[in-house]
């Protein structure tokens, strides 16, 4: 059976206009002539127009789609793949915008209108979170903050307190504050240290967000330098008194740079960057540098604390150094 062109455009729903243009670029071109020159498409060009319009489906341009009956498809599983991956990432757009217009749709019902400030720190929020974190890490997030009972809203009313009545970091007091603190972030990125060093970073370099939830960076180097305090009573088990006077004075000089430093290390490991590339070279000589320096620069006591480090599971808590990270950091220095 033989169709002329104006048959198989009625048949499949294609233009004349849209196969001339096929049979133009020979994406398509019509096996059979009439004695008066009309084009005749016979089963073989039927079937081949088929696999073009499945083609077309998934959004390959003509060019790509003839590339590929070119080479009789052999790359249709990988299009089939990326396909695949692009409406997964789609889905979760949509579901993270479907998120955030829920959430707005309730305060609207439960509260008047939001004031322009409030509008503007919410829109900066987002787009903060979006700097720092993926689709699927944000709707991760909402969904254990919404898991959970109750906020951290006692926990920030404690150390705005504590900071006023001018305690110290290493009191006993910034000691437990600090501990439950810790613990709560975790709860929050379900004991994920790469995510908590992410929501570290967000908070340290966003000043909408100090605005937002009443920490600033004044607020989190004092749980940092109480978490550090906390780490220098277990250092304490593995070095000499002359150790811990000079631990004392240099370790809790570094604890600002640490958590940057880390995330920046994660985000190539995870983009997956040779680790003797110079990006990841710097990060590590930056590394090499805060290690050092924590422990007064004596090579000795800087290996003490490694060993302890090694040794101490608390040490690690809350530190977003994991073993693979370990492992990428000493392939790197390795070949600097």
């Amino acid at each position: 059976m033989l169709l002329k062109i104006g048959q198989l455009a009625k048949r499949s729903g294609l233009s004349v206009r849209a196969l001339r243009h096929y049979d133009d670029i020979a994406l398509l071109t019509p096996s059979v002539r009439s004695d008066k020159g009309y084009r005749l498409y016979d089963s073989g060009d039927v079937a081949r127009l088929y696999r073009i319009q499945a083609l077309r489906r998934l959004d390959l341009s003509l060019t790509q789609i003839q590339a590929m009956l070119a080479d009789g498809g052999a790359s249709l599983p990988q299009v089939v793949e990326q396909q695949i991956a692009s409406l997964e990432r789609q889905i979760a757009q949509a579901s993270a915008l479907h998120g955030h217009l829920r959430d707005l749709q309730s305060q609207l019902a439960e509260h008047h209108e939001p004031s322009m400030d409030n509008w503007l720190a919410a829109l900066e929020r987002m787009a903060a979170s979006a700097r720092y974190f993926t689709d699927a890490e944000l709707h991760t997030l909402k969904t254990r903050r919404q898991q959970r009972s109750g906020d951290n809203t006692h926990l920030t009313s404690t150390l705005r307190d504590l900071m006023e009545r001018g305690l110290k970091p290493d009191s006993p007091e910034a000691g437990a504050l600090a501990q439950c603190w810790i613990a709560a972030l975790l709860d929050e990125v379900g004991g994920d240290e790469a995510m908590l060093m992410k929501l570290y970073a967000m908070n340290w370099n966003e000043p909408t967000l100090h605005m937002l939830n009443g920490v600033d960076r004044a607020a989190m180097q004092f749980i940092s330098q109480a978490m550090a305090h906390r780490r220098l009573a277990i250092y304490a088990n593995y070095c000499s008194e002359a150790e811990m006077a000079l631990l004392r004075q240099h370790y809790i000089k570094q604890t600002d740079a640490w958590p940057i430093l880390i995330c920046a290390l994660r985000d190539q490991l995870t983009q997956g960057t040779p680790p003797a590339s110079a990006d990841v070279q710097a990060l590590a000589r930056q590394w090499q540098a805060l290690s050092l320096s924590k422990a007064a620069g004596n090579p000795a006591l800087q290996a003490k604390l490694r060993h302890a480090f090694e040794q101490e599971p608390e040490l690690r808590i809350a530190s977003g150094i994991d073993a693979p990270l370990i492992a990428y950091v000493r392939a790197a220095m390795q070949s600097l």
